[in-house]
């Protein structure tokens, strides 16, 4: 018989089986399968794995029950020149000072995926001087955003998406001006009618959800910013929006361009509940045209199915405004790879440069609700991306692909963020963070990160 045919036939009997079973309480249909991998000559996987959490990985730092540690990461470059990639980790329901005003560890990275030590900042840590309030969720998103101020050290953009001012979970941002012991030397508020930003912002647009750095984009020697507002309601409920934030090098705003269903010349369609702009990526020049680009996580995109999420590739111009867009979801964007309602594949993304030496950047997309071994276990697709906005081949890493080894349980939501790491083990490919900040190690939702060493082999063909 046809091997293609019986792979369907296959398929086709288990999910038959799976339907007559659906009824049972804990049956799990998940299956690994060559969805879980679209490049047949190139095997993308995890070579090995380091936990770190209250329990692993010499991270001696107090975390409490709901911090949510790893909700958010960031890559800091190498802070205290010890030759090691450091990283910033977001705890949005930290209690310093009050209820959920949220925090922002800085780890400084031994090669071995281990912590050496760390440094907190919050209300009431790290020399943070700007003010927090309950509900804030200081760290609830993480961008390096390079040395703004030109000291010698890579400064950091914090999304505070409960921020109140203006009106209730408006949103905001604060970029720290880091010393290399991670402390705050100074700080810089951004906010509705604060920062030199005069974006109109809505109760509950949740600006500062996600942050990405996209390069110098108007060509005044100044890094920008894109901002998430995911929960705008331009041209629908909740359909979302991106801001592009033109920076001045003291961390306000010189000015901004908002992309959303009705601005910023986007071209694709969002619909209710979309989040739009709930994840954000800066994946340079991808097409080439001198200009940086930029990845857009919608994890509420009812594509084949409700909240399988979607991601959009945004061809930018100078301005800031939109010139093309390709999206990405089930069965779009050559991505084949098999999504499931409810996965929100698109909560988290990650530029991890050339995993397949083509010369074009590849992404990391989280699909922190994905089902592979337990209820919201979690999941990371590797994407190796084309020039065109559409993806060349994929690798899922979860519970039950990519030979992760790591322990995974229910609602981990492994894949709720990802960063690039460099490559800490001097392999032949860079390695990778998730949080997972649903990890119950110590207590209930504490989270958790897992550093990710990665090995790649082969040739990648469409």
């Amino acid at each position: 018989m046809n091997t293609s045919i019986y792979q369907r036939m296959s398929r086709g009997l288990l999910i038959a089986f799976c339907l007559i079973l659906a009824g049972f309480d804990g049956f799990d249909c998940s299956s690994d399968d060559d969805s879980d991998s679209g490049s047949t000559d190139t095997d993308i996987r995890v070579e090995d794995e380091q936990k770190i959490s209250a329990n692993s990985g010499n991270f001696d730092g107090n975390l409490d029950p709901d911090d949510r540690f790893g909700s958010a990461l960031a890559n800091l470059g190498d802070l205290e020149s010890d030759g090691v990639i450091d990283l910033a980790v977001g705890t949005p329901g930290n209690d310093d000072g009050g209820t959920d005003r949220g925090a922002v560890w800085v780890l400084f990275m031994d090669d071995t995926g281990e912590v050496d030590t760390e440094q907190k900042i919050s209300d009431t840590s790290g020399d943070f001087n700007g003010s927090l309030d309950d509900g804030d969720e200081f760290g609830s998103a993480l961008a390096s955003i390079g040395d703004l101020d030109s000291d010698g050290v890579f400064d950091l953009a914090v999304g505070v998406p409960g921020d109140d001012n203006g009106g209730i979970n408006r949103g905001g941002l604060w970029i720290l001006f880091l010393d290399i012991d991670a402390t705050v030397l100074d700080s810089q508020r951004i906010a509705d009618n604060t920062g030199g930003f005069n974006g109109n912002l809505d109760d509950d647009d949740r600006f500062g959800s996600a942050i990405a750095e996209i390069g110098d984009l108007d060509g005044d020697g100044i890094t920008d910013l894109a901002v998430g507002a995911p929960n705008a309601d331009d041209g629908a409920d909740d359909a979302g929006a991106v801001w592009i934030l033109f920076m001045n090098d003291d961390g306000t705003v010189d000015s901004s361009q908002r992309i959303s269903r009705i601005d910023g010349g986007f071209g694709g369609r969002l619909r209710e509940e979309d989040h739009f702009g709930a994840a954000l990526a800066g994946i340079g020049d991808l097409d080439g045209d001198g200009v940086a680009d930029l990845a857009v996580g919608a994890p509420g995109s009812d594509d084949r199915g409700a909240e399988r999420g979607a991601i959009w590739i945004l061809f930018l111009e100078e301005d800031g405004r939109v010139r093309d867009e390709q999206k990405i979801a089930d069965r779009e964007g050559d991505f084949d790879g098999t999504l499931s309602n409810d996965d929100r594949f698109g909560s988290a993304l990650a530029n991890v440069k050339d995993l397949n030496g083509d010369g074009v950047p590849d992404l990391a997309v989280g699909a922190p609700n994905d089902n592979d071994g337990a209820d919201n276990a979690g999941a990371v697709w590797l994407l190796l991306m084309t020039t065109d906005g559409t993806v060349d081949g994929w690798q899922k890493v979860s519970r039950r692909a990519g030979e992760f080894n790591g322990n995974l349980d229910a609602d981990d939501n492994f894949g709720a963020a990802i960063s690039g790491l460099g490559n800490l083990d001097n392999s032949n490919i860079d390695d990778i963070a998730v949080g997972t900040p649903g990890n119950d190690d110590g207590g209930q939702d504490q989270g958790a990160v897992w550093v990710l060493f990665m090995e790649i082999t082969g040739q990648v063909t469409p």
